[in-house]
């Protein structure tokens, strides 16, 4: 089922709204925000939009199509159909959203400091949290990105996946501890940061067990060796091959009842 719906088209680009979203604004105007209220929440993620086509733009001129983008009540996706294949590339295209909202920030505040209208000034505030938000080094956010781009140049992609993984996830433990002291928001964000980290890892195991190299610019043979089906160092529980596919096959990976990932090998006669 499609939780979601376009409203419009940028650069080619098609834009869609999940149904949360608009229970999302609905809270607003009942709490109090009223068509205020209103009017300065679609100003952010208006905002958010641009952030996502500063990812689309850059990752499309660099060949990978874009599917489109997605707003949700916690900010926006921009869904790429492939993925960064340099170290540069991935910093390049991670950078970006960061990017717009920085000047967004800066040319919101500008024409605050020279009309002093609060709207603009809280505008120049968001975006300007929005920038920093998106770069804390948490997987799959934009600087988790850079990070990992950054430590494959010397480890690989595998392992530097997994070296900001380990980042994330003490980065969200410290945001959980400060969110029950300060906001609940950040109990929430720390708890989508392991599940979206764990989902990172995932999709780099997958791709290892398919043959994907990861970057073309970095070192490849970085994880761990397998033996008997099991790593060395025990943390991972799967079961496939450590070599790339058998000529004339195809591999599905899944996942079972014990969580483990299993590879199945297709041979055609």
């Amino acid at each position: 089922m499609n939780w979601s719906f376009k409203i419009a088209t940028l650069f080619g680009i098609p834009i869609r709204l999940h149904w949360s979203l608009l229970a999302f604004l609905g809270l607003v105007a009942l709490w109090g925000g009223g068509l205020a209220g209103l009017l300065l929440t679609g100003a952010v993620f208006f905002s958010v939009v641009l952030h996502e086509l500063g990812h689309a733009l850059v990752a499309r001129r660099k060949g990978m199509p874009i599917a489109d983008i997605s707003l949700y009540p916690f900010g926006g996706m921009a869904r790429l159909l492939g993925v960064p294949r340099t170290t540069g590339d991935e910093i390049l295209v991670a950078a970006a959203g960061p990017a717009v909202s920085l000047l967004l920030a800066l040319a919101f505040a500008g024409l605050a400091a020279l009309s002093q209208v609060e709207v603009l000034r809280r505008l120049a505030e968001v975006n300007g949290m929005l920038a920093v938000f998106n770069l804390l080094p948490a997987l799959p956010m934009d600087g988790g990105r850079i990070l990992r781009a950054w430590l494959a140049r010397r480890r690989g992609f595998y392992r530097a996946t997994r070296l900001a993984a380990r980042v994330a996830r003490v980065l969200a433990i410290g945001l959980g501890v400060a969110g029950l002291f300060l906001s609940p928001w950040l109990v929430a964000l720390a708890f989508l940061i392991f599940l979206m980290t764990g989902a990172e890892e995932h999709a780099a195991e997958v791709r290892r067990f398919l043959g994907d190299p990861g970057y073309q610019d970095v070192p490849s043979a970085t994880w761990p060796p397998w033996v008997g089906g099991q790593t060395i160092e025990g943390s991972w529980s799967a079961t496939a091959p450590s070599e790339p596919a058998t000529p004339g096959a195809t591999r599905h990976v899944y996942r079972d009842s014990q969580g483990r990932t299993v590879v199945v090998e297709i041979r055609r006669p």
